[in-house]
């Protein structure tokens, strides 16, 4: 009996983690890239970092006001939807990681591209900000 408990209390404890992927730069780049590829945009969504969906938001009321209340998109539709399915990535590397900023290099169709993470409360969050001011 002694040796039947270990496994399953093994298999419980990983069943009430849920069994998640450890928090880094990779992980969380590659979890967001299956988000967004699967159509799981709130959950991408919170996978941006907080600067990245302030700016979502602020651009997204911007638009609503300037079609008098018409538009009733939410920030994420802003960037997800109505958009190409993601290329499909290859590779995923830590490229540099200092205090809570980190860079990866993400090859997808034969290119190589640098994302900016940032660490915040909840965990490793892609950083779009730079990208997104007018």
């Amino acid at each position: 009996m002694r040796s039947f408990a270990m496994p399953l209390l093994v298999l419980t404890l990983l069943a009430l983690t849920g069994c998640k992927r450890a928090d880094t730069p990779v992980n969380a780049y590659t979890t967001f890239h299956d988000q967004v590829r699967k159509g799981e945009y709130k959950k991408a969504y919170a996978a941006l970092s907080q600067a990245t969906r302030d700016a979502l938001a602020a651009r997204t009321q911007s638009l609503k006001e300037a079609s008098g209340g018409t538009m009733k998109a939410e920030p994420y539709d802003l960037l997800f939807v109505n958009s190409a399915p993601p290329a499909d990535v290859t590779e995923v590397t830590l490229v540099k990681e200092e205090g809570d900023v980190a860079t990866v290099r993400v090859l997808s169709s034969g290119q190589p591209h640098e994302v900016k993470l940032v660490r915040e409360p909840s965990g490793w969050k892609i950083d779009l900000s730079e990208s997104l001011k007018p």
